[in-house]
């Protein structure tokens, strides 16, 4: 008799240490949460000097945290991933033929040189604005990684325009979009 008490005894605590071993293992996939987020900058053109192909440079920085949600996981955060890299034309004020070509380029917000460049060639700005297109940046993955990881170590990056207007005044607005993914531990 109090070997079957025994023997059920010890499966019960079998039971229960299998049970408790499986509860941690779900506990620690509960510690990560993932989810997206559409990361928004505008970059203000102001070109008041009238010319032909004229040179532009601009710099601002896009700040992830003015996402409540990225705000709120901002000290859990552990890792970005960058899904899209584009830019729409929200304003023009300019001629009708007025083109930028020239970079937009990526760098640490800690930094003030950048690291990663996309081109950008012959845009139109009226007829962009007009049609409200937004255009993807083609960059290449290892590049889309380190912008990644610059938010990662920042909740920043910085972003510089650097090119050529083709024909100038131009006042315009252009609207920088970064649509990633957030890995963070849960609060």
């Amino acid at each position: 008799m109090k070997t079957n008490i025994l023997k059920t005894l010890s499966l019960v605590v079998l039971a229960l240490a299998t049970t408790l071993f499986t509860a941690c293992d779900l506990l620690d996939k509960v510690k990560d949460i993932d989810f997206d987020a559409t990361l928004e900058e505008t970059i203000n053109v102001n070109e008041e000097n009238e010319g032909t192909n004229v040179n532009y440079t601009e710099t601002i920085t896009l700040d992830a945290t003015t996402d409540p949600d990225i705000d709120k996981y901002k000290s859990k955060i552990k890792g970005f991933t960058i899904k899209s890299v584009s830019y729409q034309v929200v304003s023009y004020d300019g001629p009708v033929a007025s083109t930028f070509s020239g970079t937009l380029s990526f760098g640490d917000a800690s930094q003030t040189t950048p690291t990663v460049a996309a081109t950008i060639t012959s845009l139109n700005l009226q007829q962009a604005y007009t049609t409200a297109e937004v255009f993807d940046l083609t960059i290449s993955q290892a590049d889309v990684d380190k912008v990644a990881n610059m938010l990662k170590d920042d909740k920043a990056v910085k972003l510089y325009l650097n090119g050529t207007l083709s024909a100038t005044p131009v006042y315009a607005n252009i609207r920088i979009i970064l649509d990633v993914s957030v890995k963070a531990e849960a609060l």
